[in-house]
């Protein structure tokens, strides 16, 4: 996968199911894919280049994700979706934005690692300080509803979480506010590709069976909030002289 023509840069969005980023899409001006194995669209949203990927689901396709939009000129990614909860106090509605990713399946210790850091990785994966207080201001202005916006500790692994105890077991251990799928596996891509990176979750779950009555109902919600979000992310951005977006 090659840069986008002529070196635009452009603003990333990532979701892993299509749901999430339909609403988005469909906002899109000039909509054109970009060639490769992943879905990445490439188009303008408000006068701003984007580029929007469906990731899939895991950590795996989301590393892949982060690669290929790094690859087509992404200046930052956001990734956006549903989580689940595990915080005290955190309800199905509310919003975390992620200020530490650790991966909650791994496990090193084998090595002397403690559980949830990647051998030859960092304990954890810190996000873009700038990027992520953007994106808390944005959630912030978009929750029509009251619900709860907040910043902490995002557990990411291949399992999806549906156990009390396991739900106890990353908020006694990790000090998890959210678990998830995608974001810790996008924390270290980009990290390694040094694109500036933040996460937004709001919360279907928590993450120990107790969902949204009508989950289809409430992804549609969020699939609203997630196009407001995505409109109050690329206002006022505008292109620096070296090519980078910025506020």
């Amino acid at each position: 996968m090659t840069v986008l023509q002529g070196g635009v840069p452009a603003f990333g969005i990532m979701g892993a199911m299509a749901e999430e980023i339909r609403l988005i899409r469909d906002d899109l001006d000039d909509p054109r894919p970009v060639p490769g194995p992943i879905d990445v669209t490439f188009g303008w949203l408000d006068g701003i280049p984007v580029l929007l990927a469906r990731s899939g689901i895991g950590k795996v396709n989301a590393t892949l994700s982060a690669a290929a939009m790094a690859a087509a000129g992404a200046a930052s990614i956001v990734f956006t979706g549903v989580a689940g909860a595990v915080a005290r106090g955190l309800d199905i509605g509310d919003m975390v934005i992620g200020d530490r990713f650790i991966q909650h399946d791994a496990d090193g210790t084998a090595f002397g690692d403690p559980i949830g850091q990647v051998p030859g990785e960092p304990e954890c994966w810190l996000p873009d300080a700038e990027l992520t207080g953007r994106v808390l201001d944005a959630g912030r202005r978009v929750d029509p509803g009251g619900r709860r916006v907040v910043t902490g500790t995002i557990a990411s692994g291949d399992q999806f979480i549906a156990d009390p105890g396991k739900v106890a077991w990353l908020r006694d251990r990790f000090d998890a506010s959210a678990v998830e799928m995608e974001g810790a596996a996008l924390a270290q891509a980009a990290s390694h590709l040094r694109v500036p990176f933040a996460v937004a979750r709001i919360l279907s779950d928590s993450a120990d069976g107790q969902a949204a009555s009508d989950f289809p109902a409430f992804l549609a919600r969020a699939a609203e909030l997630d196009r407001r979000l995505a409109h109050e992310l690329v206002a006022g951005l505008h292109e620096s002289p070296d090519r980078r977006l910025t506020p």
